[in-house]
């Protein structure tokens, strides 16, 4: 199920990114950032029984171009349909007319491909390559276009 974050969140989630660094790249003051997206109701998450962060998602843009910041979830969980729920719910939240798109890892990182096959399960198509991430690997846009 996914629900708002909240600042009893922010250790669990600290983590999971923290997990996810050696294939996001450095994120400086990511917890700055994640204090503001929860305060603006931006910040979604799924948790398990225990109250663990899962998987988490940042949202950001303005209706009706919609961006996805930040999508990451915990190895232990993938495959598990975290994933594929934040992503029903990024839906939920934006109607048609309206894009949403996102930055994702490039073809060639072999452990970005999930995240790949995940958002063209979604309707999402590959766009522009982008300026590779701070870890060096390559970046790609995607976007769903929603009419």
């Amino acid at each position: 199920m996914v629900v708002p974050a909240t600042a009893a969140d922010i250790a669990s989630w600290l983590e999971l990114a923290r997990e996810v660094e050696p294939l996001f790249g450095g994120m400086p003051m990511f917890d700055v950032t994640l204090k503001a997206k929860i305060a603006e109701g931006s910040a979604l998450c799924v948790r398990d029984a225990r109250g663990a962060v899962l998987g988490g998602l940042l949202l950001g843009g303005e209706p009706p171009d919609h961006w996805i910041r930040w999508l990451a979830v915990r190895g232990s969980a993938q495959r598990r349909g975290a994933g594929a729920a934040l992503l029903d719910e990024v839906l939920k939240r934006s109607p048609p007319p309206c894009t949403i798109s996102l930055a994702t890892f490039g073809e060639d990182n072999v452990q970005g491909r999930p995240a790949r096959r995940l958002y063209e399960r979604f309707g999402f198509a590959p766009h522009e390559m982008l300026p590779r991430g701070p870890e060096g690997g390559t970046r790609q846009k995607y976007i769903l276009v929603r009419p």
